[in-house]
């Protein structure tokens, strides 16, 4: 039996857009407690979300043992959520997700098939539907070109945050294959050594971050992707000597923050 982790940061503060970002996360836990497959645990690492938000998790939490809510005492940002979250995962394989978007209902279920019918793998990706206001899109499986036990180098654009799944096993086996705890983007790209999507005219960069490029290095360029990029950097350190088996699937339901219905910080 194949025992799956849920990893999903969440932040949320009033602001305006509140009751979207709670509506959207609440949506994003629906989809798990209705999953197929049972054998699950959901983590979700609270980042110092406001007073109405931590009651909606605790809620949250008494309706199903499967969930866990850890609440951190202020906002450290993804790349410190999904550590923490890992670390504290009981279960073999680790998936992510992110607070406004969903699993459809059989993605567990076939995970489970994925594990089943290719054992020799300890990581898989899989494709995505891309939700818009009029339209939805399908992203393929992500299937960058093999080179020795792992993958050729590769930029963000075809990985997304919940299209891959990996054995946690694997995550603990070596601090390589951990993401940085950096709070800042700017600081994770440089401690990554890899480059941030920004525009050369990006305000932050002309003027110069405090603490930004920690190494002394200016990076503009399209590496990471969103700038965070630390769902194609998580993939990418896992392939590099670990190979990714792309499954023709489609589980993963993205809501693009720029459609006009989507207002989540993650």
């Amino acid at each position: 039996m194949n025992t799956f982790s849920i990893i999903m940061p969440a932040h949320n503060q009033k602001d305006g857009q509140q009751p979207e970002r709670m509506a959207m996360m609440n949506r994003a836990i629906r989809s798990i407690v209705h999953q197929s497959y049972p054998h699950w645990e959901l983590i979700v690492v609270n980042d110092g979300s406001d007073q109405e938000t931590y009651n909606e998790l605790e809620e949250w939490k008494k309706k199903d043992e499967r969930i866990k809510v850890i609440h951190n005492d202020r906002s450290y940002n993804r790349a410190i959520c999904r550590n923490k979250g890992m670390e504290l995962a009981k279960n073999d394989w680790l998936c992510w997700l992110d607070s406004d978007d969903e699993y459809v209902s059989h993605y567990l279920r076939a995970c489970d098939k994925m594990i089943n019918d290719f054992p020799e793998y300890k990581v898989f990706n899989f494709g995505a539907i891309i939700m818009l206001p009029l339209e939805s899109r399908l992203r393929d499986s992500f299937k960058p070109r093999i080179i020795g036990n792992g993958h050729e180098w590769f930029k963000a654009g075809g990985i997304n945050t919940g299209s891959f799944i990996f054995r946690k096993d694997l995550w603990t086996s070596d601090v390589k294959y951990r993401i940085p705890d950096e709070e800042s983007p700017y600081a994770f790209a440089a401690t990554s050594k890899f480059d941030l999507k920004l525009p050369a005219d990006t305000p932050e960069i002309e003027h110069g971050a405090t603490g930004a490029f920690a190494d002394g290095k200016l990076r503009v360029g399209v590496s990471l992707g969103n700038p965070w990029g630390d769902d194609m950097l998580q993939f990418y350190k896992l392939t590099r000597d670990n190979i990714s088996k792309p499954i023709d699937i489609h589980l993963y339901v993205i809501y693009p923050r720029n459609s006009e219905d989507c207002f989540s910080y993650f």
